[in-house]
């Protein structure tokens, strides 16, 4: 089959994220994938360019918007010029007929003009993964603001999942949160699949190289969270649980590795505080590195979310053989995936102490033992060919769904 991607992350060449993982997850199952790169982060205005990603090709178009009439203007304007702009690429560069299936991410907004020419194209199967709910969660964290602008985004999103034959959440609560929260079609197929990467183990670095590399203490216990510093990923939190430390006497070190809007709060923490570390983003290997040198990982969302979060970041920390300790909301499935299986524990949403005094607790579980549950979880749970599989079996299926 030929599968067409719409995405917003594809990473650069070298690098690898799930959208790359999964196409070329399909690619080792004898299938064919092509890549519009919708670079959402990438100078507004830039060229398009092609490239081969070992045998996925992927052309990646960047942004266009109006950057002269304020700020609420070039947001608008870059959702509806950017969506105009990359399908007249896709129209140009794909040849959109010999495509067998569509798959997407949300939000779909951010695709919207690709999304109907391939459906004009007669592309009929058409998946698109929702990773969080946009408009919902992004105004609930404070990146889109209430009013007109949330009303006209959610009703222009909803027309847009209306259009897919499969909506696949990464959790099985999201399922009905979904159909609460948006008016999609009642026979609209709807099913889930946790997050997935590549699960072979990470090799230790040679012992206290990467902490001596990067400055880090080489005889103490490390929290480590990488990833994106921006709102919505419990960063005060984790804070606050290092001022419990610090009060608590602990040795326990907290380390952040990333970039966003939230780094120069980190920056400042490392500068006022001895056991908080920050360090900006790194090649994907060497992140790999910093994780197995640290000794449990941590994840947390903030208070006042009312979808169930997934942090694909725990892939990497049970990869690097890592506890995981999370402040994520009551009753979402991801928590019974880490507490069933052993490898982590959960705390509430607000509890900084009990973060803190949860880090140490799995610091000291950790042994050989749990190394090996760790393996299990990665190969029963988040393999990333159980997800291809999904997507073949779901493009495969007889019945197509609503059309919208």
């Amino acid at each position: 089959m030929r599968f067409l991607f719409l995405t917003t992350i594809y990473p650069a060449p070298g690098d690898s994220y799930m959208t790359s993982e999964l196409a070329h997850a399909l690619r080792g199952r004898g299938h064919e994938v092509e890549v519009l790169h919708i670079n959402w982060r990438a100078e507004t205005g830039t060229a398009t360019r092609e490239r081969d990603d070992n045998g996925v090709r992927v052309v990646d178009v960047a942004p266009r918007a109006f950057q002269r009439f304020g700020k609420v203007a070039y947001r608008i304007s870059k959702f509806l010029r950017t969506s105009r702009h990359s399908a007249n690429e896709l129209s140009d560069r794909f040849e959109l007929d010999t495509f067998d299936a569509l798959v997407a991410w949300t939000p779909a907004l951010t695709a919207s003009g690709s999304l109907r020419r391939a459906q004009r194209a007669g592309i009929a199967k058409r998946l698109l993964f929702v990773f969080d709910f946009f408009p919902i969660h992004h105004r609930e964290i404070g990146t889109v603001p209430g009013g007109p602008i949330y009303i006209a985004a959610k009703r222009m999103e909803e027309a847009l999942l209306r259009r897919f034959t499969t909506i696949i959440c990464n959790l099985s609560a999201n399922i009905s949160y979904l159909r609460r929260n948006y008016r999609i079609a009642p026979d609209q197929r709807v099913v889930f699949t946790p997050l997935w990467s590549v699960i072979d183990t990470l090799a230790p670095p040679p012992a206290g190289e990467i902490r001596i590399r990067y400055g880090l203490p080489e005889g103490e216990p490390i929290a480590i969270f990488g990833g994106q510093m921006v709102e919505g990923r419990g960063i005060e939190l984790m804070l606050d649980a290092a001022c419990e430390a610090e009060k608590a006497g602990s040795a326990l070190q907290f380390l952040f590795v990333g970039n966003g809007r939230l780094a120069n709060l980190l920056a400042q923490a490392a500068k006022d505080r001895g056991n908080v570390h920050y360090l900006p983003a790194v090649p994907r290997e060497e992140y790999g590195q910093l994780v197995v040198a640290c000794d449990v990982g941590m994840v947390a969302t903030v208070a006042g979310v009312s979808s169930f979060s997934f942090p694909t970041k725990t892939i990497d920390y049970l990869r690097g053989g890592l506890p995981v300790v999370a402040a994520v909301e009551d009753g979402s499935d991801y928590l019974e995936i880490l507490t069933g299986h052993e490898v982590g524990e959960g705390v509430g949403l607000s509890d900084a102490k009990g973060y803190f005094e949860a880090l140490e607790r799995q610091v000291a579980a950790a042994d050989v033992a749990f190394a090996q549950r760790a393996r299990k979880a990665l190969k029963d749970v988040f393999d990333v060919r159980h997800t291809a599989d999904l997507v073949v079996a779901e493009v495969e299926r007889s019945e197509t769904g609503s059309q919208g």
